[in-house]
C-alpha cells in the first residue's frame, strides 16, 4: 500500500513538472510571437525601421565568443552549478528517486553525482548549440515595473534567448540541450528511472531550477552581485 501511494505521488510530481514547463513554454512563445508580429506590422506600415512589440533590452551588448566561453566555464564549474546539483540531489533524495539508490549519505552522494553530471552535459551541449545558432542565454534584469510583469519576464526568460540584434525568441539551444541531457542520463540510471517518463520528469526539474534561479536574479540582484564580486 505504501509503495502504491509513493508511486502515485511520484506520478503526480511528474505531471506537475510537465504542466509547469508547458505553461512557461507557452508564455515564452507569446513573447516571441508578439515580437515577430510587431516586426511584420512595422514592415507592413512602411516604417524605415523594424518596430517590435518586445523591443531589445536597452542595455544589451552583443555576446562575443570570449563572453560565451567565460559563461560556459562559470556555468559548468562555478558555484551556481554546484548549488543546482545540491538542490537537485536534495529533491531526488526527498522523492526517493531512484529508489535503488536508497537513503542516507551514500544515496545522496549518488544523486549529487548524477545531478552534477547532467548539469555538466547540459552546459557543454548548450555552449556548442548556442555558438552555432548565435543564441545568448544570459539573463538580463527586466525593464518592467510591478511584481507581476517582472515575474512573467523572469519565467519567460528561462525559455528565451537573444539573437545578435537583441531580439528574443524561444531558445533552441537551451531546450534541446536540456531535453537531450535528460534522455542521455537515462543510460546510467537504474531500472526504475530508465524510461522516457523519467527523462521528461528530469527535463521538468532542470527547467524548474532555471526558472527559480531567474526569478531570484530578478528580485534578489544584490545577492548575485555580491556573489560575482
Amino acid at each position: 500500500m505504501g509503495g502504491g501511494q509513493e508511486s502515485r505521488a511520484q506520478e503526480r510530481t511528474k505531471i506537475l513538472k510537465v504542466t509547469v514547463c508547458a505553461y512557461a513554454l507557452c508564455l515564452a512563445s507569446q513573447f516571441s510571437i508578439a515580437q515577430v508580429t510587431g516586426s511584420v506590422l512595422g514592415r507592413d506600415r512602411g516604417s524605415p525601421e523594424v518596430v517590435t512589440a518586445v523591443p531589445p533590452h536597452a542595455n544589451y551588448v552583443r555576446m562575443t565568443q570570449a563572453d560565451r566561453l567565460h559563461d560556459y566555464f562559470k556555468s559548468a564549474f562555478g558555484v551556481e552549478g554546484v548549488l543546482r546539483s545540491l538542490a537537485g540531489a536534495g529533491i531526488s533524495q526527498w522523492e526517493n528517486t531512484p529508489s535503488e539508490w536508497g537513503q542516507g549519505a551514500e544515496g545522496y552522494a549518488k544523486r549529487f553525482a548524477n545531478s552534477y553530471g547532467q548539469h555538466f552535459i547540459r552546459s557543454t551541449m548548450m555552449y556548442g548549440a548556442s555558438s552555432v545558432l548565435h543564441e545568448d542565454n544570459r539573463y538580463l534584469p527586466s525593464e518592467e515595473s510591478g511584481f507581476g510583469p517582472r515575474l512573467k519576464y523572469a519565467i519567460a526568460s528561462s525559455f528565451l534567448a537573444r539573437r545578435d540584434d537583441g531580439s528574443r525568441y524561444v531558445s533552441i539551444s537551451r531546450l534541446s540541450s536540456y531535453l537531450a541531457t535528460a534522455f542521455i542520463s537515462r543510460e546510467w540510471q537504474p531500472r526504475s528511472t530508465s524510461g522516457a517518463p523519467s527523462a521528461v520528469s528530469s527535463f521538468g526539474t532542470a527547467m524548474g531550477a532555471t526558472v527559480c534561479f531567474n526569478v531570484a536574479r530578478e528580485f534578489l540582484p544584490e545577492f548575485f552581485q555580491r556573489h560575482r564580486n
